[in-house]
C-alpha cells in the first residue's frame, strides 16, 4: 500500500479528478497517537484494521487534504520507532512529520502544534483511535473553522442522563438539552490554539475545545451524523470490523 505525492482520498461519489480541491493549504493536521492505552491494556494504535495499523486510517485518509509537509503524527515517547516502522512498511513515501509526545494528552498536543510549520492558518486535531472519521467531515469543520475560529464535531445526547450519589443511589435527573458528545477531528484557528495553549501549559484538558473555551476563545459544535467510533475497549474492535465486512474475523 504506497502512498504517492498526488493520491487523492475522495468524497463519497466525487471522482480523484474533481479531488484537487481535497488539498487546503492553510491547513495542518495533527494525529496525537501518544496517549498510554491503560484501559485497552496494549497499544490499540498498532493493531490491524482491514490491513493497515489502526493509526493509519487517519494518516492515509487525511494526508492529501493537508498542507504540504504539515501532517504530525505525536508518537508515545520512547515508542517512536514502532510507529515510523509501521508507516515505513503500509505507507513508505508519506511525507509525514514525527514527535514524541508528552505524559498527558495536552503535553502531547503542544508538542504537535510546535511541530506545524506554518505560522497562521488552521490546524485539525484528530485522537488516532478513531479511525472511521471522514474527508468530508473534515472539510466541513474547516470551513466553519475559518468562520468562527473553532469547529468541533458532535452528536446531541439522546440517553436519559442520571447523577448518583457516592452510594451509587439516583440523586437527579440531568436535563439533555444542549447537551453533545463530542468527537475529533476539532479545527481551531492556528495562532488561537497556540495562544489557548499559552496561556493554559500545565492543565490537562479532556479536549481542546476546552482549552480554547478557558482562554476565552469562541468554538462552535457541528452537527456529526456519521459514524466516528474511538476505540477504547477491547470490545470497540468487534464495532470497527462491522464497517470492514472484507475482513476476516
Amino acid at each position: 500500500m504506497r502512498f504517492t505525492a498526488n493520491a487523492r482520498i475522495c468524497r463519497p461519489g466525487r471522482s480523484a479528478e474533481l479531488c484537487a480541491d481535497c488539498c487546503m493549504d492553510d491547513l495542518a493536521v495533527v494525529i496525537v497517537a501518544g496517549g498510554s492505552a491503560r484501559r485497552f491494556g496494549g497499544n490499540k494504535l498498532l493493531l490491524e484494521l482491514d490491513g493497515l495499523p489502526l493509526f493509519l486510517h487517519c494518516v492515509r485518509r487525511f494526508l492529501p487534504a493537508a498542507a504540504p509537509g504539515c501532517l504530525v503524527v505525536v508518537h508515545p515517547r520512547g515508542g517512536g520507532d514502532e510507529f515510523r516502522l509501521a508507516a515505513e512498511r503500509f505507507l513508505p513515501d508519506a511525507p509525514i512529520v514525527w514527535t514524541a509526545g508528552g505524559a498527558f494528552r495536552c503535553a502531547s498536543v503542544q508538542a504537535g502544534l510546535a511541530a506545524i510549520p506554518l505560522r497562521e492558518g488552521i490546524v485539525a486535531i484528530h485522537d488516532a483511535a478513531r479511525p472511521l472519521a471522514s474527508v468530508s467531515l473534515l472539510e466541513t469543520l474547516a470551513e466553519e473553522a475559518r468562520r468562527s475560529g473553532g469547529a468541533i464535531p458532535g452528536k446531541p445526547v439522546t440517553d436519559t442522563l442520571k447523577r448518583s450519589d457516592g452510594g451509587g443511589m439516583i440523586a437527579g435527573t440531568v436535563s439533555r438539552e444542549g447537551l453533545w458528545r463530542v468527537e475529533t477531528p476539532q479545527v481551531f484557528d492556528l495562532s488561537r490554539l497556540r495562544a489557548a495553549y499559552a496561556a493554559n501549559p500545565e492543565v490537562d484538558f479532556t479536549d481542546d475545545a476546552g482549552v480554547m473555551e478557558a482562554a476565552g476563545f469562541p468554538c462552535r459544535v457541528v452537527h456529526n451524523p456519521e459514524e466516528n467510533i474511538k476505540v477504547t475497549y477491547p470490545g470497540d474492535m468487534a464495532l470497527l470490523n462491522r464497517h470492514f465486512p472484507g475482513r476476516r474475523q
